[in-house]
Protein backbone atom coordinates (compact mmCIF):
# COMPACT_ATOMS: atom_id res chain seq x y z
CA UNK A 1 0.00 0.00 0.00
CA UNK A 2 0.99 3.11 -1.00
CA UNK A 3 1.28 6.28 1.95
CA UNK A 4 -0.57 8.56 0.22
CA UNK A 5 0.94 11.54 2.97
CA UNK A 6 4.18 11.62 0.55
CA UNK A 7 2.67 11.23 -2.83
CA UNK A 8 1.92 14.19 -4.83
CA UNK A 9 -0.64 15.20 -6.84
CA UNK A 10 0.52 15.01 -9.49
CA UNK A 11 1.88 11.57 -9.26
CA UNK A 12 -1.70 10.46 -8.32
CA UNK A 13 -3.19 12.11 -11.93
CA UNK A 14 0.20 10.38 -13.44
CA UNK A 15 -1.32 6.90 -12.06
CA UNK A 16 -4.96 7.77 -12.40
CA UNK A 17 -4.55 8.03 -16.30
CA UNK A 18 -2.34 5.09 -16.79
CA UNK A 19 -6.17 3.19 -15.83
CA UNK A 20 -8.75 2.07 -18.06
CA UNK A 21 -11.69 4.92 -17.87
CA UNK A 22 -13.71 2.90 -16.40
CA UNK A 23 -11.24 2.11 -13.38
CA UNK A 24 -10.71 6.29 -13.23
CA UNK A 25 -14.15 6.67 -12.95
CA UNK A 26 -14.41 3.80 -10.30
CA UNK A 27 -11.49 5.76 -8.07
CA UNK A 28 -13.21 9.57 -9.08
CA UNK A 29 -16.73 7.80 -7.37
CA UNK A 30 -14.77 6.44 -4.55
CA UNK A 31 -12.93 9.61 -3.61
CA UNK A 32 -15.60 12.32 -4.12
CA UNK A 33 -17.45 12.09 -1.10
CA UNK A 34 -15.06 12.08 1.30
CA UNK A 35 -13.53 15.47 -0.90
CA UNK A 36 -16.97 17.14 -0.46
CA UNK A 37 -17.51 16.42 3.25
CA UNK A 38 -14.00 18.58 3.33
CA UNK A 39 -15.09 21.73 1.44
CA UNK A 40 -16.27 24.44 3.64
CA UNK A 41 -20.08 25.39 3.65
CA UNK A 42 -20.81 26.98 0.57
CA UNK A 43 -24.20 28.29 1.08
CA UNK A 44 -24.97 31.22 -0.83
CA UNK A 45 -25.49 34.59 1.09
CA UNK A 46 -29.68 35.14 0.44
CA UNK A 47 -28.72 38.68 1.01
CA UNK A 48 -26.81 38.77 -2.17
CA UNK A 49 -30.54 38.08 -3.89
CA UNK A 50 -31.83 41.01 -2.40
CA UNK A 51 -29.63 43.67 -4.09
CA UNK A 52 -30.60 47.64 -3.86
CA UNK A 53 -33.11 48.79 -6.19
CA UNK A 54 -32.26 51.45 -9.04
CA UNK A 55 -32.72 54.65 -6.90
CA UNK A 56 -30.57 52.83 -3.87
CA UNK A 57 -27.75 52.20 -6.68
CA UNK A 58 -28.05 55.79 -8.22
CA UNK A 59 -28.00 56.94 -4.94
CA UNK A 60 -24.72 54.65 -3.61
CA UNK A 61 -22.90 56.08 -6.77
CA UNK A 62 -23.93 59.19 -6.55
CA UNK A 63 -25.77 59.61 -10.27
CA UNK A 64 -27.64 62.50 -10.22
CA UNK A 65 -31.07 62.38 -11.59
CA UNK A 66 -31.59 63.29 -15.43
CA UNK A 67 -33.74 66.74 -15.92
CA UNK A 68 -33.19 67.14 -19.52
CA UNK A 69 -33.90 63.72 -21.22
CA UNK A 70 -32.87 65.71 -24.59
CA UNK A 71 -29.14 65.26 -22.91
CA UNK A 72 -29.47 61.56 -23.09
CA UNK A 73 -29.49 61.95 -26.84
CA UNK A 74 -26.13 63.92 -27.30
CA UNK A 75 -25.60 65.85 -30.52
CA UNK A 76 -27.27 62.95 -32.81
CA UNK A 77 -29.19 64.73 -35.02
CA UNK A 78 -32.65 63.90 -35.04
CA UNK A 79 -32.95 63.50 -39.09
CA UNK A 80 -30.33 60.83 -39.32
CA UNK A 81 -31.52 56.82 -38.89
CA UNK A 82 -30.68 54.30 -36.19
CA UNK A 83 -28.39 52.56 -38.79
CA UNK A 84 -26.19 55.90 -39.74
CA UNK A 85 -25.70 56.07 -35.66
CA UNK A 86 -24.61 52.05 -35.56
CA UNK A 87 -22.26 52.95 -38.87
CA UNK A 88 -20.68 56.00 -37.41
CA UNK A 89 -20.26 54.04 -34.52
CA UNK A 90 -18.47 50.94 -36.25
CA UNK A 91 -16.27 54.02 -38.16
CA UNK A 92 -15.40 55.46 -35.15
CA UNK A 93 -14.41 52.29 -33.40
CA UNK A 94 -12.48 50.97 -36.65
CA UNK A 95 -10.36 54.56 -36.62
CA UNK A 96 -9.68 54.91 -33.31
CA UNK A 97 -9.27 50.99 -31.76
CA UNK A 98 -6.99 52.07 -28.78
CA UNK A 99 -9.28 54.55 -27.43
CA UNK A 100 -12.46 52.31 -27.70
CA UNK A 101 -10.40 49.36 -25.67
CA UNK A 102 -9.46 51.97 -22.95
Amino acid sequence: MVDTRTVSAERVLQLLRQLPPRDRLRVVAEVLPGLEQALPDTRPDLGFWEGADMQMLAETQGVPPVDDLDALLGSWPEDESVDDFMAAVRECRRQNPAEVSA
